[in-house]
């Protein structure tokens, strides 16, 4: 899966080049995740070496220069302290994608029964699933990125249900995005309308919507939870 999803970053890139190196980027991680397994967060350590060199020859400044500062004996309090925080705010730090990147791959094979945490925590990325006659509302988590039933009319980010409050907006750069808000908390998320293609991955395809993300912000929106950009 991590593989596809590393298609369609690069597919996205040769379509909208104002996030091509962010796309680039992400492709590259995703193929590097696909090679991640491991038992338990403690097989994890194994693979943080060959992340740092992937982010240090690959990744933007900023986040290079973490990997180049990034001790391996933070390890074990970067991976925990990113795993049980459940309860604190979206935001993601330089350091805090690698916990992200080590934990993606881990989360998203969890077994029946041992939950993701971050799945409590507001989403990253909506989709509308083609359904019967209509389009049916998921919201995908941020770490594990398994996707669930949400009502339509309502905010992910506080419940709000007044339709004055929500707002959507579209634009044709971007035929099968749209940023959902709400005028209460002003929170935002990207939704991904797989009926206009089946082919998006929703968490790769909110990437391409940078430009979307940078006009929510001017105007006043904070995005519910960062991608694993930390945007």
């Amino acid at each position: 899966m991590f593989l596809e999803r590393a298609r369609r970053a690069r597919l996205l890139a040769e379509q909208y080049p104002a996030s091509r190196e962010i796309l680039v980027f992400y492709a590259g991680v995703a193929e590097w995740q696909s090679r991640v397994t491991a038992p338990d967060l403690h097989g994890l350590r194994t693979f943080l070496p060959s992340l740092l060199d992937l982010v240090v020859r690959t990744a933007p400044p900023t986040l290079a220069d973490t990997a180049r500062q990034l001790e391996p004996a933070a390890f074990d309090r970067l991976i925990a302290g990113y795993w049980e925080a459940a309860d604190s705010a979206g935001d993601v730090s330089t350091s805090q994608f690698f916990a992200r990147a080590l934990l993606q791959p881990y989360a998203a094979k969890l077994p029946a029964g041992l939950d993701c945490p971050w799945c409590r925590k507001p989403p990253q990325v909506g989709c509308l699933q083609p359904q019967a006659e209509g389009l049916a509302f998921e919201i995908s988590c941020a770490l594990c990125m398994r996707r669930r039933a949400f009502e339509r009319g309502r905010c992910p980010g506080c419940n709000e249900s007044t339709e004055s409050q929500l707002c959507s907006f579209t634009t044709p750069d971007f035929p099968h995005l749209r940023l959902q808000a709400c005028d209460r908390c002003k929170g935002y998320l990207q939704v991904i309308d797989l009926s206009r293609d089946p082919a998006a991955f929703p968490e790769v395809d909110e990437l391409a919507g940078l430009p979307l993300d940078l006009w929510a912000q001017e105007h006043g929106y904070h995005k519910l939870q960062s991608n694993i950009v930390g945007i």
